[in-house]
């Protein structure tokens, strides 16, 4: 009895450890017929309309499945509606089953069959039989059978539900990857076209990213495009705004805080690289990061070590850091407000997003983009674009970029008959903005500002969001600018 206890202690450890469900059946099967000493074996599991299916065989030699499935078929149908455990020593006395031609072809002494019930459902059965004299099952054998079917059919729910979430799972990153791959960036111009490939190339690596662009030209959309289409894209993508947060707060964010490290740490807590940990960390407007911060992040991407704030223990990490500016980097550089050192531990490739004004050819395309998605979103018919209003987006210089664009024709599908024409466009004084010498984006950006937050009677919320712009930017902007009310 002692043996058989120990025994079922290591089959349990050896099938608990097996989670493809397949695999899992054949372990459970090959101790089976060890444990007990017998020739042949079958498995049976419910199938999805509740029959029983042969999953495993074993031992059966020359005959077919279906030969093998005949002699226990009846004696399997029995158990799994009953419940109960079948056993015969003598199959060749029983009147019921020694008339069968696979019997006595067979020549089948003995059977056991157990079920294999997981949390009050019978979900099949274990058939075993012998054709050897000297093996007659015992009471000894159905009750090691009993024990040992209880934990294999916990075994199988258990690999069931793992093959379940990793079904699910798969769903969820494929639809992460529609959602947000590079199909989803829409373009016509040769510049994006270059770009998205050059993107592309580098998604398979674990090189690290630098993205530089203004606001609204779709870096995160690119960072998150290379994320789900990486060899990571089953971990997190996690992404932080480096501007949005004082630097000690952006410490604790970024690494994590012990437990007692300042007033308010009540629990240890972990970072975001701990949380991107095998995944990719977006770290968005790093060109606004403190300098003191920014010497700590280098050490991180150097040793691929972190410690919590307020911590003496070093973790180690393993997270792919794609970052984003929409500062001119070089003159972060020049004036010392970024380190040298850290921007070539970031820029292992530097994908430069273009303004939308420079690439007018994807105008079109985006806005008939964003009228469409905008009334799927909002359950209303999908509208069209009058030619002469794509033409006036054209002329358009969009400070705000491919933001401005997708702020504007949402407000235009709200406000406009089936079509959107010129004067559902909320855009001021449009055909001033038309033509801007080359070289004076800065104060055609400017004035537009400007016009806008006349328009709004300054109101630099409503400004904001017209220009498609976070408030906290446009001021940027306004500041950069010399943008003030008179």
């Amino acid at each position: 009895m002692e043996k058989r206890m120990e025994s079922l202690v290591e089959i349990s450890k050896a099938i608990s450890s097996v989670l493809e469900l397949d695999r899992l059946m054949e372990v459970i099967m090959d101790h089976a017929v060890l444990a007990v000493g017998v020739e042949r074996g079958i498995i049976f599991l419910r199938s999805a309309d509740g029959s029983l299916e042969a999953k495993v065989v074993r031992n059966v030699e020359k005959e077919t499945l279906a030969n093998a499935e005949e002699v226990s078929r009846s004696i399997t149908n029995e158990v799994a509606s009953s419940g109960k455990y079948f056993l015969s020593s003598s199959l060749q006395d029983d009147p019921m089953a020694s008339g069968r031609a696979s019997v006595r072809d067979f020549k089948i002494l003995s059977v056991l069959c157990v079920p294999l019930v997981a949390r009050d459902s019978i979900i099949g059965t274990i058939y075993l039989d012998s054709r050897k004299l000297t093996k007659v099952f015992s009471e000894g054998d159905v009750q090691f059978m009993l024990a040992f079917a209880g934990m294999a059919a916990v075994a199988i729910e258990n690999a069931k539900l793992y093959e379940a979430s990793r079904s699910e799972a798969r769903f969820w990153r494929d639809e992460a990857t529609l959602r947000f791959g590079f199909e989803r960036i829409v373009y016509a111009s040769p510049s994006m076209e270059q770009l998205s490939a050059r993107a592309r190339n580098v998604a398979r690596t674990n090189v690290s990213v630098l993205i530089t662009g203004e606001s609204g030209t779709g870096k995160d959309l690119f960072a998150r495009a290379i994320h789900y289409h990486s060899l990571r894209r089953e971990k997190k993508f996690v992404p932080i705004n480096c501007s949005a947060m004082p630097e000690h707060i952006l410490e604790s964010e970024l690494f994590g805080v012990k437990k007692g490290a300042f007033t308010g740490a009540t629990v240890d807590k972990h970072g975001l690289f701990e949380e991107a940990d095998g995944g990719t960390i977006f770290l968005d407007e790093i060109a606004d990061m403190h300098p003191s911060l920014q010497a700590k992040l280098l050490r991180a991407l150097q040793e691929g070590e972190i410690r919590r704030v307020g911590d003496t223990a070093i973790r180690h990490v393993d997270a792919r850091v794609i970052s984003a500016t929409n500062k001119d980097i070089s003159v972060e550089l020049k004036d010392h407000r970024f380190r040298e050192d850290l921007y070539y531990r970031l820029s292992g490739i530097v994908i430069s997003i273009p303004p939308l004004r420079d690439r007018t050819e994807d105008i079109a395309p985006l806005a008939r983009h964003f009228v469409k998605q905008f009334c799927e979103e909002q359950h209303l018919p999908v509208k069209s674009i009058a030619g002469d209003a794509v033409n006036r987006l054209q002329e358009y210089r969009f400070p705000g970029n491919v933001r401005e664009l997708q702020n504007i024709l949402q407000n235009a599908v709200l406000f406009s008959g089936e079509e959107i024409e010129v004067k559902d466009l909320e855009l001021p004084n449009l055909a001033g903005t038309a033509v801007v010498p080359e070289g004076d984006f800065s104060e055609a950006t400017r004035q537009h500002i400007i016009k806008v937050l006349d328009k709004v009677g300054w109101n630099q919320t409503r400004a904001a969001q017209i220009l498609g712009l976070n408030r906290t930017t446009l001021q940027a902007k306004m500041k950069k600018l010399n943008i003030v009310r008179t």
